[in-house]
C-alpha cells in the first residue's frame, strides 16, 4: 500500500503538526505500512523524526507526484482547496486533519481531535468521513502508554516547554521569573533545535535549572513524568501534558490556538495565563503557580487530562482510514482453486481455531481435500473479501438446515480495523430470510459482534462437544 504524509514544519511553521503526524505515521507502521513522509518547512524537523525517513519538499506546488499514492494525509494550515481538489481527484482516499473547519474540504475523510468539535459546525455530507473528538487526538507512541506517576505535596520542580522555536522568545523571561521567585524549586526547560535564543537561556543556568536539549519523546516523557507542573504554549504539547496527567499553566502564542484555549479552559484542565504579550503575563503566572501548590487541585487537574486524552488517538486515526480505504477497495468474491492455501493460513490461525469448534491444528493435506470437496459441495457457500491477491477474511454459508449457517474469520493481519462488519454485510446482503450462526459460549468477542450486528439470542446447544449459543437474524 502506498501512502503519502505531507505536512509542514520547522523554523518558520513550529513542530507541532509534524509532531503529530510522526504519530500517525507509528500507528501505520503497526500495520507493517511504512507512509512517505512528506515536509514542506526544513531539516529542523529532523528533531521530531529521529527514527522516520522524510523528505523535504515544498509540495503546495508539487501534487502531481503524489497521484499513483493510495492514501494522502495531509495536515496543513497552507493548502488551499485547488490543491486539496488536485489530489481527491486523483487519489482513491485523501485525509484532512483539521483543527478549525478551515476550508470545504473534498470528498475523503476529516480528522479533527480537539476537545469539543460540537461548535466546528462541519456540514455533514455522505462523501465525507468524520473522525472528530478527543478518542482521535493524534500523540506519538511513546505516549500510547503513560505509568501512573507520583503526586508530591508541594511543587518541587517546575517544565517550561514553549514549542519547536519559542516563536516569542518567552522561555528566558519565564526562566528569569522563576529563577526569582522559586529559587529553590528545580526548572527544567526544554529547547528544540530553532531556538535561537539559547545563549540567553544559558546565561539563567544555576544549580536548580536543568536544560533539556532536543530531546527525543521518550526525554520528553521522562521529563515531563519528573515535574510537578509546566509552563507551556498551547499547541500540541497540551495534548501530551494532559496525557501524562501534568498540571499546566497555559499561554496563547498564535491567533490560531484560541479555539484550543477555550476548549481546554472550558475542560478544567489548564490554567490560563493570557496571551504572550499581555501586560500581566508574568504575575498571572505566579499566581497560577501559586494556586497549583494544592495537591489536592493538581490531583483534580492530573485526572481531568487523563480523561481526556487516553494517547491512543492516532492508533483509532489509522484504524478508520484504512477501514474506509479496505471498504472502498477491496473485493468481495466467491472461492476459486487459487485460494486454496490464503484459506488454509487463516483457518489455521491460532486465534481462528480456538474459536472453532474443533480447536486442533489443521494439517495440509487435509486441508486440500476439504478445500476439493468445498468447490464442489452445492449446500456450501464461500467467499473471499480481497485486496490486491491478498486474503483479508473469509465467509461461509452452510445450507444444511432450515435456515443458512453464517461464519466468517479475518486474516490475522487486518484483525482491528472493523473489516469483520464488512464482511458480515457483505454476507448477509447474499441472503433473503432469517440467518443463523453459531457462537463458542466463551467467545465474548464474538457474541458482542454478531449483536452489534442485530443477531439474537435464541438458545443454547453443544456442538462437538463444545458450549455454543444460538444467535438468529431476520
Amino acid at each position: 500500500m502506498n501512502v503519502v504524509i505531507l505536512t509542514e514544519g520547522g523554523k518558520n511553521y513550529g513542530l507541532g503538526h509534524v509532531a503529530r503526524c510522526c504519530s500517525i505515521y507509528q500507528a501505520f507502521e503497526e500495520y507493517d505500512i511504512f507512509p512517505k513522509f512528506v515536509v514542506n518547512g526544513d531539516e529542523s524537523v529532523k528533531t521530531i523524526l529521529l527514527n522516520i525517513p522524510f523528505e523535504i519538499l515544498d509540495w503546495l506546488n508539487d501534487c502531481s507526484r503524489f497521484s499513483n499514492s493510495d492514501i494522502v494525509i495531509v495536515d496543513s494550515y497552507l493548502a488551499d482547496l485547488d490543491f486539496y481538489n488536485n489530489i481527491s481527484n486523483n487519489v482513491p482516499l485523501v485525509v484532512y486533519i483539521d483543527d478549525n473547519n478551515r476550508i470545504a474540504y473534498p470528498k475523503g475523510i476529516i480528522v479533527n481531535g480537539t476537545l469539543d468539535t460540537s461548535n466546528m459546525n462541519y456540514i455533514q455530507r455522505e462523501d465525507i468521513t468524520y473522525l472528530v473528538g478527543n478518542e482521535f487526538i493524534p500523540l506519538r507512541k511513546d505516549f500510547w502508554d503513560i505509568p501512573k506517576l507520583k503526586i508530591n505535596d508541594s511543587v518541587e520542580s517546575i517544565l517550561i516547554t514553549l514549542g519547536g522555536n519559542d516563536l516569542r522568545n518567552l522561555t528566558p523571561k519565564l526562566l528569569e521569573l522563576l529563577n526569582t521567585h522559586f529559587s529553590n524549586v528545580t526548572k527544567k526547560v526544554i529547547i528544540a533545535d530553532s531556538f535561537n535564543n539559547v545563549s540567553e537561556i544559558e546565561k539563567l543556568k544555576n544549580d536548580s535549572v536543568e536544560l533539556i536539549y532536543l530531546p527525543d519523546s521518550e526525554q520528553i516523557i521522562n521529563t515531563m513524568a519528573s515535574v510537578d507542573l509546566a509552563i507551556s504554549a498551547s499547541g500540541q504539547t497540551l495534548y501530551e501534558l494532559a496525557c501524562m496527567g501534568i498540571p499546566t499553566i497555559a499561554i496563547g502564542i498564535i491567533d490560531n490556538q484560541k479555539n484550543n484555549i477555550t476548549n481546554w479552559i472550558n475542560q478544567g484542565f489548564i490554567e490560563y495565563a493570557g496571551c504572550w504579550n499581555d501586560d500581566n503575563l508574568l504575575n498571572n503566572i505566579l499566581s497560577k503557580i501559586d494556586y497549583l501548590q494544592d495537591k489536592n487541585i493538581r490531583f483534580d487537574k492530573r485526572l481531568l487530562g487523563i480523561l481526556s486524552v487516553n494517547g491512543k488517538g492516532s492508533l483509532n486515526i489509522v484504524k478508520n482510514i484504512l477501514k474506509e480505504f479496505y471498504k472502498n477497495n477491496s473485493t468481495f468474491r466467491g472461492i476459486q482453486k487459487e485460494d486454496c492455501l490464503k484459506i488454509f493460513e487463516i483457518a489455521n490461525d491460532d486465534e481462528v481455531r480456538k474459536s472453532s469448534f474443533n480447536s486442533e491444528k489443521i494439517k495440509l493435506e487435509d486441508h486440500k481435500k476439504w478445500f476439493n470437496n468445498i468447490l464442489m459441495d452445492n449446500s456450501v457457500k464461500f467467499y473471499v473479501l480481497e485486496y490486491e491477491n491478498e486474503l483479508i477474511g473469509q465467509l461461509r454459508l452452510d445450507f444444511d438446515e432450515k435456515y443458512p449457517v453464517i461464519s466468517i474469520s479475518l486474516n490475522k493481519k487486518y484483525r482491528g480495523l472493523g473489516l469483520s462488519k464488512i464482511l458480515l454485510s457483505k454476507g448477509l446482503e447474499l441472503i433473503d430470510g432469517k440467518v443463523i450462526a453459531y457462537i463458542k459460549k466463551e467467545n465474548i468477542r464474538s457474541i458482542s459482534f454478531f449483536k452489534s450486528m442485530g443477531f439474537k439470542k435464541e438458545g443454547e446447544v453443544v456442538i462437538k462437544n463444545c458450549d455454543a449459543l444460538k444467535f438468529i437474524k431476520g
